[in-house]
């Protein structure tokens, strides 16, 4: 979605002349040192749109010719001189374009992109797909923790972008608990989301025994936690809690596994199906 907003900024001559046009007439910069006329501000905004999408340095020439100005290359040209003598482009060697400067794409930014407003359908339809995609991590986060839970025999929480799930408590109590460590246990899955950045410091599978968490813990019981990377670049947190009699090897593999299938992109065969992983070792 964003992607093709920004792609509206790139759709040749017809979009580009209209656009820059439109946008360059609500400017008349003024600072402690420069004045930039609308006409500059239009070259300039030409100049950053061209750049963006080549990478190379742009000539008056291409402007002239992709943009639809009303003066000639010449005018052009000693307009791209004045923006370079205010410090908003440069000509990395001789005979070649102009590239914008930190000052030409801060201007471009603060002055130009700011006025580009999403339309009301493109609002709409990026609140669907985020909504969309919550859901996802919703569906996620629930089949992550039931499958953790039910695989190491413990209590399982998973931390997603916008989501927070756990279950499995029923799994560490039993006749050996004490009250107080069932609420401990309970505390700690409740507040879960406020302790991921404590519990991973690193990219690596981490567990901590009893009394080494570094977070509110009931002392008999263990931790095994790990970042995870999910497809699109987001993070999140899962975790296995039990008693320190734990299988320690197993729950650490078992994060390691799932986390390479977040990562590749396979989160769909924990959503689908939860199989029965038994190559774990005990």
């Amino acid at each position: 979605m964003l992607k093709q907003i920004w792609q509206k900024l790139h759709q040749g001559p017809a979009f580009a002349k209209a656009s820059v046009g439109k946008q360059a007439k609500l400017f008349y910069i003024m600072n402690q040192q420069n004045q930039i006329t609308n006409r500059q501000a239009k070259i300039l905004a030409a100049i950053i749109k061209e750049y963006s999408t080549t990478g190379l340095p742009v000539g008056s020439g291409e402007l002239s010719e992709k943009y639809g100005f009303s003066v000639s290359a010449a005018t052009i040209r000693n307009e791209m001189q004045a923006l370079e003598k205010a410090g908003y482009i440069f000509q990395p060697h001789t005979s070649a374009g102009r590239v914008p400067t930190d000052a030409g794409f801060r201007f471009f930014v603060n002055k130009l992109m700011k006025h580009l407003e999403l339309t009301q359908i493109e609002q709409q339809r990026l609140q669907q797909e985020l909504k969309t995609l919550q859901k996802q991590y919703i569906e996620l986060g629930k089949s992550l923790t039931k499958l953790l839970a039910k695989q190491a025999q413990g209590a399982a929480f998973a931390l997603l972008p916008g989501n927070a799930s756990v279950t499995g408590l029923s799994n560490v109590i039993d006749s050996s608990v004490s009250t107080e460590e069932v609420r401990e246990i309970a505390k700690f899955l409740e507040d879960v989301s406020e302790y991921g950045g404590q519990l991973v410091k690193t990219d690596e599978v981490k567990a901590y025994i009893g009394s080494e968490a570094p977070v509110p813990l009931a002392k008999d019981f263990s931790l095994v936690v790990t970042k995870v990377n999910l497809p699109h670049g987001e993070k999140g947190v899962i975790g296995i809690i039990g008693p320190k009699r734990m299988k320690y090897a197993r729950n650490i593999s078992l994060l390691e596994y799932v986390k390479k299938l977040l990562a590749t992109g396979l989160s769909a065969i924990i959503i689908v199906s939860i199989p029965q992983l038994t190559q774990f070792p005990s």
